[in-house]
């Protein structure tokens, strides 16, 4: 089997990769692991309200479960509501979501195999022989350029000699319980709950239409099973959610939060590195899909232009790292957006610890979290 460009992974920045190279005319193939595109899911479902028009991706009443109009952070007896526009969203069903992303994509050409895992590849002076393995028959795909948006594991940038392990100050370990929840209090909010059992991290209770997401991120060297423990029986969730929680699904996963990897680590001869993979994923409040959707669009966009010049060199596909960094997102570009959030990030812990006084924490989220 051969194609112009291979993209490993059908997430939100896969799917946008083969989208926007399809539109383009270019011959894209789409691969995907699972059985199911989206499923299942490893993701909390909240969003900045901001994600539909930084990425022009319209709002389809299929995947929104609910509208958020603020977010609320706790700390012991403290607490915090943010009502501007930064802290207002929506809560997915990724299900619906990265099926929609993909069915665009489809619809634009390109063409997509589920239960397609890439097991290794090889390059070749005039591209990549990728080894995949399809319903779990062994075939390979030749390509000219491949897009790895493979998520957390990052294996296409490992296998390319690109990509470096993750550090443990660069991620976090999340687990989430989805449970029934008809008269959930405060249902248009996001809901963060700083406590000292979430090291590097935070709770998160996050409405949808009958259900909620309870979930915590904590530092690798923590228990999260543990802390998710103790976050069902902390006093924010009884009040929010009640004390008979009935668990329906239970999802688990690594998310980066070093912020965007360098520009060495995500392009190379060939090969373009988008989404989770490439730390594109905002580091405080650990929301990816946005951010890797930017990222996919800007790999598509690049890539078509380099397919059109007849170029795939690291020189042209670097153009890529730069557009990205100059996109729309929230209030200004995903450069200047991500560098002032990992500044954030070491200031938050710390504040929201008994390091600080609740004086110290009021004026910490006047100035830094009302403001920004």
């Amino acid at each position: 089997m051969r194609c112009d460009v291979l993209v490993v992974g059908a997430g939100p920045s896969g799917s946008m990769t083969a989208k926007i190279l399809a539109e383009e005319g270019v011959d894209v193939i789409l691969i995907e692991q699972k059985k199911e595109i989206g499923y299942p899911v490893q993701c909390a479902e909240g969003v900045n309200k901001f994600l539909f028009r930084d990425t022009g991706i319209k709002k389809d009443p299929s995947f929104i479960e609910q509208r958020i109009d603020g977010t609320v952070i706790y700390f012991h007896n403290e607490e915090y509501v943010l009502t501007g526009e930064q802290w207002k969203g929506y809560t997915l069903d990724r299900r619906r979501f990265d099926k929609f992303l993909a069915e665009n994509a489809q619809h634009a050409g390109a063409k997509i195999l589920t239960s397609a895992r890439a097991i290794g590849l090889k390059k070749r002076e005039s591209g990549w022989i990728v080894k995949i393995k399809l319903s779990g028959k062994p075939m390979e795909i030749e390509t000219k350029i491949i897009v790895g948006a493979d998520g957390f594991r990052k294996s296409v940038g490992k296998w390319a000699g690109l990509a470096k392990e993750w550090r443990t100050d660069e991620y976090s370990k999340c687990l989430q319980y989805t449970v029934p929840c008809q008269d959930m209090q405060e249902k248009n909010k996001f809901h963060i709950v700083f406590d000292e059992n979430f090291p590097s991290g935070y709770g998160w209770i996050f409405p949808k239409r009958c259900k909620v997401n309870i979930g915590v991120g904590v530092s690798p060297k923590s228990n999260v099973k543990k802390a998710l423990q103790y976050f069902l029986k902390h006093p924010i969730t009884k009040q929010l959610v009640g004390d008979n929680v009935v668990i329906n699904e239970i999802r688990g996963g690594k998310i980066p939060t070093c912020g965007p990897k360098s520009k060495d680590e995500v392009v190379g001869d060939g090969i373009i590195i988008v989404g989770d993979a490439a730390g594109m994923v905002e580091p405080v409040t650990g929301e990816g899909i946005a951010p890797s959707m930017i990222s996919g669009i800007s790999a598509g966009e690049t890539i078509a232009e380099a397919i059109e010049r007849k170029s795939w060199s690291k020189s042209m596909l670097s153009i890529y790292y730069k557009n990205c960094m100059r996109k729309r997102y929230i209030g200004s570009t995903v450069g200047e957006s991500m560098g002032y959030f990992l500044e954030l990030k070491r200031k938050i812990y710390d504040v929201f610890s008994e390091k600080s006084t609740p004086e110290e924490r009021k004026k910490f989220v006047i100035e830094n979290l009302m403001s920004f």
